[in-house]
């Protein structure tokens, strides 16, 4: 299993505690509405309205794994200005939703997104998606062309059955420090754990971080949320199930595969990478330490060597993809918001300009 699925797993078996988030208002401009994709399985929906262009003009909206829809509370009003209609959800299983006992495969996955825009009235739309949603879309792409305008893969595009290259990064990765995790007075309250999380990488919208994160009484943070222990389990043998083998069918719309890559050693260090945080501090060390400068440049070039096979396989995967690589960390939404907004008016603007 690849680096990418292990991180998947890993935040939907984190140890979850029953403790309420604090109330905050959500500035984000959304109607909330809840959509039973079957019998007991809601999926909250968020729409931030917007009138819809000729070409490709509703997107919907999927967050990547253990996230929700509010991931895209800062990023989705950018789109409406932009003129389209947008609407996002929160998968199955994830806070807002169902925490259904079944149903975490991919195919199934995909159709919960189906039975969303049946009921929401969306037509055509293109799919943006992070990470984990890479699976959906894959399945929306092949089996469901002709209610898929696009896709566009921020860094979601992995083959995820081909970890030959775990031990080579692992091996180089270890010697190389890596940010601090959050010590005690970072988890104190939203606000500080808002400060360390901006320091390395980002932290995304208010009403995300409460979904995402567990408060105890006193408004310190718990931890991670994830659902009850047999929810995890479930989603667990159903994604393994999944992932071997892994084998999904070819797309056969227009895809557009944005990754996180960085340009340099130093960039690597001040931005990250699919699979590093950024940790800015390592420049001033690695100038004092050539040994570690080594080190972090080595790290530098087998993390370039193992996007580029990703890609080679999406090229492969994609009958009508195209590739982008911006210099920022996993999650591009927040680290990278203008730059994934040009790169999507770009994809948009070359299905008008086809026959």
């Amino acid at each position: 299993m690849s680096h990418h699925c292990w991180s998947i797993l890993c935040v939907l078996l984190a140890t979850a505690m029953s403790v309420s988030p604090q109330e905050s208002k959500d500035p984000s401009p959304h109607a909330t509405r809840f959509v039973t994709v079957e019998e007991g399985v809601q999926i909250e929906v968020l729409d931030w309205g917007g009138p819809p262009r000729q070409a490709g003009g509703t997107i919907v909206l999927l967050a990547g794994g253990g996230a929700t829809a509010h991931h895209y509370d800062d990023f989705a009003p950018a789109l409406v200005a932009r003129g389209y209609r947008v609407v996002g959800l929160t998968r199955r299983g994830h806070r807002g939703s169902s925490a259904a006992t079944e149903g975490y495969g991919f195919v199934r996955l995909a159709e919960d997104v189906l039975r969303v825009m049946d009921a929401v009235g969306v037509t055509t739309p293109i799919v943006i998606g992070e990470s984990f949603a890479g699976e959906e879309m894959h399945v929306l792409g092949a089996r469901y062309s002709a209610k898929i305008r696009g896709l566009v893969y921020v860094d979601a595009a992995f083959d995820r059955g081909d970890d030959a290259d775990n031990d080579a990064y692992r091996a180089a990765a270890k010697p190389v420090p890596a940010a601090p995790s959050a010590q005690e007075a970072d988890l104190a309250s939203f606000t500080t754990l808002r400060a360390y999380l901006e320091k390395y990488g980002g932290a995304g919208p208010e009403a995300y971080l409460r979904t995402r994160y567990r408060t105890n009484p006193d408004g310190s943070i718990a931890g991670l949320w994830a659902p009850d222990l047999s929810i995890r389990q479930a989603m667990t043998k159903e994604l393994k199930a999944a992932y071997y083998p892994y084998n999904p069918e070819r797309i056969r719309v227009p895809a557009l595969a944005i990754y996180a890559v960085p340009k340099s050693a130093d960039d690597l260090m001040r931005r990250g990478s699919s699979d590093r945080s950024p940790f800015p501090e390592l420049v001033a060390l690695t100038a004092a330490d050539p040994a570690l400068r080594e080190r972090v440049e080595k790290l530098y070039l087998v993390t370039r060597a193992r996007v580029q096979k990703h890609i080679k396989w999406f090229e492969a995967f994609a009958e009508q993809g195209r590739v982008v690589e911006l210099s920022g960390n996993h999650d591009l939404i927040v680290s990278n918001p203008r730059e994934v907004l040009q790169q999507i008016e770009a994809f948009v603007s070359s299905f008008r300009k086809r026959p």
